[in-house]
């Protein structure tokens, strides 16, 4: 009778350890917010929610509710670089219809694989990274699989290829699957008329 007592209370103590354990073992994510000209974007709202509650970024968020583009941030995390529509105003009327219409989703989705970066991508880590490589740029993989050139200009950092560059001018807002950084425009190609 005794090692059956023995063997209960030993059950019930491994029970409870076991109980207690697991619950100091989960971790809640807490809401990381941001502020930015007066909105506030926020870890628990997805990019496309958070770029909803802006008027200021419209042209970029309804790029990426268009279904056929929806796939580029569907898995995992991800780092994207975004417009604001400010750079969409300042482009000539007829090319960036041209760019918006619905017709066009091959190139803007060409144009978003180029900004759009598997992982947690933040700007200290950028810095730490270019500082460590003494002005030698670094290279991240984008979805598509080609490579997103990244600089220091003075105290900027600065998104490259081979044509174009462009600064981002606020980073580090969080998004439910990631990070986004807010760039001065986007690498546009030349549009066939």
């Amino acid at each position: 009778m005794k090692s059956l007592q023995k063997y209960f209370y030993l059950v019930a103590l491994v029970l409870f350890t076991a109980g207690t354990t697991a619950q100091t073992a989960v971790k809640t994510n807490p809401v990381i917010t941001k502020n930015y000209q007066g909105i506030t974007f926020s870890s628990e709202k997805s990019l496309v929610e958070n770029l909803a509650q802006a008027d200021r970024f419209s042209y970029t968020e309804a790029i990426l509710t268009n279904p056929s583009l929806q796939e580029l941030t569907a898995e995992g995390s991800y780092t994207i670089f975004v417009a604001p529509d400010a750079f969409f105003s300042a482009m000539d009327e007829e090319e960036r219809d041209a760019f918006l219409a619905s017709s066009n989703t091959n190139v803007q989705k060409q144009v978003f694989d180029t900004f759009i970066v598997p992982g947690r991508v933040d700007s200290n880590t950028l810095a730490h990274e270019l500082k460590k490589r003494n002005g030698t740029p670094l290279y991240l993989k984008t979805v598509s699989g080609n490579n997103l050139g990244v600089k220091m200009v003075g105290n900027d950092i600065v998104l490259f290829d081979t044509d174009h560059q462009v600064k981002i001018v606020q980073p580090d807002f969080y998004h439910s699957k990631g990070f986004f950084h807010i760039t001065e425009g986007y690498f546009m190609p030349v549009l066939e008329e």
